[in-house]
C-alpha cells in the first residue's frame, strides 16, 4: 500500500495516531499525535484532531475500543475459511447472550488452516455504525476497523529472535489487553477491567513528576499482582484444556502502565518469565527523525505505529469492515495520480506510435528489396519475357504451362502407369526364386533394378522372363558379383521400356 498511512489506536481514555509514508527502503514515521478522551467524548477528541496534519493521509486504520469485542475459541469441522465464515454464527449462536443478527462477526486461524481451530471475535452492528459515523462525521474513513494489540502482537511476531510462544500485555488505565500467541500464530485475546490507578500514578517517577503523591510501593506491587494472577489463571485455563500447548516464554509489555519503572521486575516476577518492554524503532523498517522523535513515547506509541504498518492480507489480522460496512472503493486517489498516469500514457502511446512508423519503414524497404530480388529470379529464370508486370503470378502461369506438357511423364502423369508398370514387373519374376529389391529407378525410357539373389543363374532367370514382356524392348544385366559373404549375388538389371504407349495397353 503506497503513500501516507495513519494508524489511529483509540482506547477509552485517549486517541493516538501516527502517520507513516512507505518507501523502498520501508517506513518513515511523518508525525503523532496524542489527545485525551474527557467528558466530551470520542467526537470532540477528533474534533480537536481534524486541523492536525497527521488526519491528512491516503489511508487509515484504526481500533475498536477494548472492551467492545468478544473473543471466542472455537474448532470448526472443516479448513475452508469461506465454509467457516459461513458456519461461524450459528457455532457462535448459543455462546452468546446477544441475537446473532445483531453482531459482526469476524476470525482468524488459531493453528493454521489443516486443524480448522479460529479465534472468533464479535463486535455490535449498532456500535460500530455509531463508531464509523463518528469518525466519517470527523473525514476519517478507515479501510480497517482492527481488534486492539492484534497488529502489535503480528508484528512482534514477524520480528527476528522473537521466541515461538509469547505473551503480550498492554496496561491501560481502566483496562489490560492480553494476547497469548502459540506457535508464532495468536492463539488467544482477553480484555480485562481493573483498577490500575495506582501503577498509573507511579509513572509519575519515571515522567519526572515528583511534586506529584506517588502510591506507596506496596500498592503498586498488590497491583501488579493481581494483574499477574487474572493472566495466570486465563493462560492456565487455556492451556489445561489442550494438552499438547506449551507454555509462553516470554511476556511482551506495552501500555501506559509500562510507563512504571518497576514494571519490568514486579511482571518477571509474578508471571515467572522474562519481560521485555516493547520499542518499535528497533525495527530496521521503521525510520523516525529527530524533529518526530522529540517526546516520543513508545509504551504509548506501539499499538498506533504497529497498526499503521498493519499487513494488508486479507488473512491476517482482523477487519469488522465487512458486510454493510465493507469500505467502498476510492477513487480520489486517482485524481491526485491522474497528471503522472496521463504523462505516462502519453510516454507509452508515443513509444508505440514511434516503433509502428519504424516497423512500417523497415517492412517497406524489406518489401522492396524482396521485389527486387523476385524479379532478378524471374529474369533468370525466364529471360525470354521481356515485360514484367507480376512477376509472381507470371511464374505461376508458366510452370502450370509446363506442368500440362508434362504430362507423359510417369513421376508427373497419374499414378496408375507406374503401378502398371510394377505389376508387369513382379509377375514376370517368378515367387520360386528368392530375389530381394533394393533399388528401382524408372525415367521415361529405362528402368533400373538392383537387387541381392542366391545364385548366377537365378539372376539370368529373372532376365529371360523380363525379355518376354511386350512392354519391353530389351533386358540387360549391367552386373552380376558375389558380395562379401560369398553365399548371395548382387547384380543390376537394365530394362529398356518400348514407350509409354506400351504401358497404357
Amino acid at each position: 500500500m503506497q503513500g501516507k498511512i495513519t494508524g489511529i489506536d483509540i482506547t477509552g481514555n485517549q486517541i493516538i495516531a501516527v502517520q507513516v509514508k512507505t518507501g523502498l527502503k520501508g517506513y518513515q514515521v511523518l508525525g503523532w499525535a496524542r489527545v485525551p478522551v474527557e467528558d466530551g467524548g470520542l467526537n470532540e477528541a477528533l474534533e480537536s484532531l481534524s486541523g492536525s496534519t497527521v488526519l491528512k493521509s491516503d489511508t487509515y486504520f484504526a481500533t475498536i475500543p477494548g472492551g467492545h469485542a468478544s473473543f471466542r475459541n472455537l474448532q470448526m469441522p472443516f479448513k475452508d475459511v469461506r465454509k467457516i465464515r459461513q458456519a461461524l454464527p450459528f457455532e457462535m449462536e448459543n455462546m452468546l447472550p446477544f441475537q446473532i443478527e445483531d453482531l459482526l462477526i469476524d476470525f482468524i486461524m488459531t493453528d493454521g488452516p489443516a486443524r480448522g481451530e479460529v479465534l472468533a471475535a464479535s463486535c455490535n452492528r449498532g456500535f460500530v455504525s455509531e463508531y464509523l459515523g463518528t469518525l466519517k462525521r470527523n473525514g476519517i474513513d478507515p479501510d480497517v476497523l482492527e481488534i486492539r494489540c492484534s497488529p502489535l502482537a503480528s508484528w512482534l511476531l514477524r520480528q527476528p529472535g522473537t521466541p515461538e510462544h509469547i505473551l503480550l500485555l498492554e496496561i491501560g488505565e481502566k483496562n489490560n489487553t492480553m494476547v497469548l500467541c502459540l506457535n508464532r500464530r495468536i492463539a488467544l485475546i482477553r480484555v480485562f477491567s481493573s483498577n490500575n490507578v495506582p501503577i498509573i500514578q507511579s509513572t509519575s517517577q519515571e515522567n519526572g513528576l515528583s511534586d506529584l503523591e506517588v502510591p506507596p510501593r506496596e500498592e503498586v506491587e498488590a497491583c501488579f499482582n493481581l494483574l499477574c494472577a487474572n493472566i495466570r489463571s486465563t493462560v492456565h485455563a487455556f492451556i489445561s484444556q489442550r494438552n499438547t500447548l506449551p507454555d509462553p516464554e516470554k511476556l511482551f509489555f506495552t501500555g501506559t502502565g509500562a510507563l512504571s519503572p518497576k514494571a519490568e521486575g514486579l511482571l518477571s516476577q509474578f508471571l515467572d518469565m522474562p519481560a521485555e518492554q516493547i520499542d518499535m524503532r528497533n525495527d530496521k523498517r521503521v525510520r523516525i527523525d529527530r524533529d518526530v522523535v522529540r517526546d516520543w513515547s513508545p509504551a504509548l506509541m506501539n499499538g498506533a505505529l504497529s497498526l499503521a504498518l498493519r499487513n494488508t492480507r486479507k488473512e491476517e489480522g482482523f477487519n469488522f469492515r465487512r458486510e454493510e460496512f465493507e469500505r467502498k472503493k476510492r477513487y480520489f486517489g486517482l485524481k491526485k495520480a491522474a497528471p503522472k498516469v496521463a504523462v505516462f500514457i502519453f510516454l507509452i502511446l508515443s513509444f508505440l506510435a514511434a516503433d509502428m512508423v519504424i516497423d512500417f519503414y523497415t517492412l517497406k524497404k524489406e518489401y522492396k528489396i524482396l521485389s527486387r530480388e523476385i524479379t532478378s529470379v524471374f529474369k533468370q529464370t525466364l529471360p525470354e519475357v521481356t515485360r514484367i508486370v507480376d512477376p509472381i503470378q507470371q511464374l505461376r502461369v508458366k510452370i502450370n504451362e509446363l506442368k500440362q506438357s508434362n504430362v507423359s511423364r510417369p513421376e508427373t502423369g497419374t499414378n496408375k502407369m507406374v503401378l502398371d508398370l510394377l505389376k508387369e514387373i513382379s509377375q514376370r519374376i517368378p515367387k520360386s526364386l528368392n530375389v530381394h529389391v533394393n533399388r528401382m529407378i524408372i525415367d521415361t525410357e529405362t528402368v533400373r533394378i538392383s537387387g541381392k539373389t542366391d545364385a548366377f543363374n537365378e539372376v539370368d532367370k529373372i532376365k529371360n522372363n523380363l525379355e518376354t514382356s511386350i512392354h519391353f524392348s530389351g533386358v540387360t544385366i549391367s552386373s552380376a558379383n558375389l558380395d562379401r559373404t560369398g553365399k548371395g549375388v548382387r547384380f543390376e538389371i537394365r530394362i529398356e521400356r518400348k514407350g509409354i504407349e506400351g504401358l497404357r495397353n
